[in-house]
């Protein structure tokens, strides 16, 4: 279904009903997909480990709706039929899923905090009988509305953090890693991404830039307030985490661990860990 479409049908509902229709949708089109996979799985090539399906070929946004949003030129040149028609998952999903699997013992039975949660990503998790508690400022829906940089949350209270494309909102990306990195429990990991520009180094940010329009052109989203470069674990490494690469090259070629739809989309996550005592 197409955002806009969506966004207009949710306005027209009450809440409670909206929800029950989206998931009498969603295993509607689980239904769809799932059939031709059981019937001709020879021909399916491509696979989404969130929601478990073999599919002949992935499907491309519509990005190019949303022009006052996106920088549409990020989008040329590369690979736009990148999600899964089925959960929506995009690259980065994936890997986090398929290293997810083969890792399951650092989700299994844990206490997870998850920021922004995507939709692709907790279906994986329900399938998978990982349980987590979501958090955003914004949204409601959340289990917690809390920030990111001042959740609240007692010291120590969670095994696990994941924050995938947040901290290029937020005000002070310190503040939010140094809080994460309170939250978390001696031995616990946080699992991050963020859109990366292969022409900086660390990041770029500008204090002056506060219109959306500005945003929008000097760092590709108009909600954004910085764009990361390819040092930017570093930011991790200066919060007390120990920082490894889930990199998507590692990956098999048919859950499409690519860089895509967008330039900045790169297909590397990290693997954040902080270290107990002695």
């Amino acid at each position: 279904m197409k955002t806009k479409t969506r966004l207009g049908l949710k306005s027209k509902f009450p809440r409670p009903l909206w929800k029950a229709l989206s998931a009498v949708y969603r295993k509607l089109l689980r239904l769809r997909y799932k059939i031709p996979d059981v019937l001709n799985s020879k021909k399916m090539t491509l696979y989404c480990p969130c929601c478990g399906i073999n599919f002949k070929s992935f499907v491309a946004g519509d990005y190019s709706e949303f022009a006052d949003y996106y920088d549409l030129s990020l989008f040329k040149n590369v690979r736009q039929d990148v999600i899964c028609p089925c959960c929506g998952s995009l690259p980065r999903h994936r890997i986090l899923s398929q290293w997810g699997e083969q890792n399951i013992g650092m989700l299994k039975s844990k206490d997870i905090l998850y920021f922004a949660p995507e939709r692709s990503m907790t279906t994986w998790m329900r399938r998978h009988k990982i349980s987590c508690t979501t958090a955003d400022l914004y949204n409601d829906e959340a289990d917690l509305q809390i920030d990111i940089q001042k959740t609240g949350l007692e010291s120590g209270s969670y095994d696990v953090v994941i924050c995938n494309h947040v901290l290029e909102h937020v005000d002070d990306v310190m503040t939010a890693l140094y809080e994460i990195r309170r939250v978390l429990r001696p031995g616990g990991i946080l699992i991050c991404s963020f859109p990366m520009s292969t022409r900086d180094e660390k990041v770029f940010e500008d204090k002056s830039v506060v219109k959306d329009e500005d945003r929008l052109r000097v760092y590709g989203q108009s909600d954004h307030v910085r764009l990361f470069g390819m040092k930017a674990d570093q930011f991790m490494t200066d919060a007390g985490f120990k920082v490894s690469v889930i990199d998507g090259g590692d990956y098999p070629d048919k859950i499409l661990p690519i860089t895509g739809p967008c330039q900045y989309d790169l297909n590397r996550l990290f693997l954040c860990l902080k270290e107990a005592e002695g």
